[in-house]
């Protein structure tokens, strides 16, 4: 896993992928103020009570709260920013580390916007469910980190894993080479979301994750049920 890594963010320098960058950086830059809005918003809504001194003080922790939120749910964004530029992010990588894979046959825009959207909902709600948790987890040192990486990393391990495999199994082969590989994927998925809350390096991280998932994806094992063949994305 690390050596996926280390191999995507050496490629981050690379002439065909620095057009995406901009773009991702530009898209991940808007999504993010959106969120920081969207939680203003939420929060200051809150205000609502009789006495003005209450309400002061909600808008000043407001202030407070917009950070954390934005924070806790920026990784909200990433599947939006990975579902527009995966498949030339993918296709760059392929063709520079793995060329004998051929071609890939992709999947269609729309259904790469559609999980975009579904994985920006599910970290949205779950996120907001385990608030509670995570506050309460602040009691007990590093409890409330490891919490909110370990929920993060499952979502940001299955979203960006099933878009990458896509291109290449059919649903019914990515689910299985999922469940056969869950623990390497789900670490790649906490690394990506652990990288996604470094500030300015964050910006980064929908293109690094895609190609560092790109690179996982060839070491994975098959499934223990699977005929022994070696399915082009998930082998070398």
């Amino acid at each position: 896993m690390i050596r996926a890594f280390e191999l995507a963010a050496r490629q981050l320098g690379d002439p065909k992928l620095r057009g995406i960058i901009w773009w991702s950086l530009l898209l991940s830059l808007v999504l993010q103020v959106a969120i920081a809005a969207l939680a203003w918003w939420g929060l200051k809504s809150l205000a609502t009570f009789e006495m003005k001194w209450i309400n002061d003080a909600i808008v000043w922790l407001s202030g407070a709260g917009v950070g954390v939120l934005a924070f806790l749910l920026f990784p909200a964004s990433f599947g939006i920013v990975i579902s527009i530029f995966l498949e030339r992010i993918a296709d760059i990588v392929e063709a520079e580390h793995y060329p004998a894979l051929g071609p890939a046959r992709g999947i269609p825009i729309w259904t790469g916007l559609w999980t975009g959207v579904v994985f920006l909902l599910a970290v949205l709600a779950l996120n907001l469910v385990m608030l509670p948790f995570y506050l309460l987890a602040l009691f007990v040192a590093g409890l409330g980190a490891v919490l909110f990486y370990a929920v993060n990393g499952w979502l940001a391990a299955r979203v960006y894993y099933e878009q990458v495999a896509l291109r290449r199994l059919d649903p019914a082969q990515v689910k299985a080479w999922r469940r056969a590989n869950a623990g390497v994927l789900w670490l790649t998925g906490i690394a990506i979301v652990f990288l996604g809350t470094i500030p300015i390096l964050n910006l980064v991280v929908p293109v690094l994750g895609v190609a560092a998932m790109v690179h996982v994806a060839q070491t994975l094992r098959p499934p223990a049920a699977s005929r022994p063949f070696n399915p082009p994305t998930t082998t070398r």
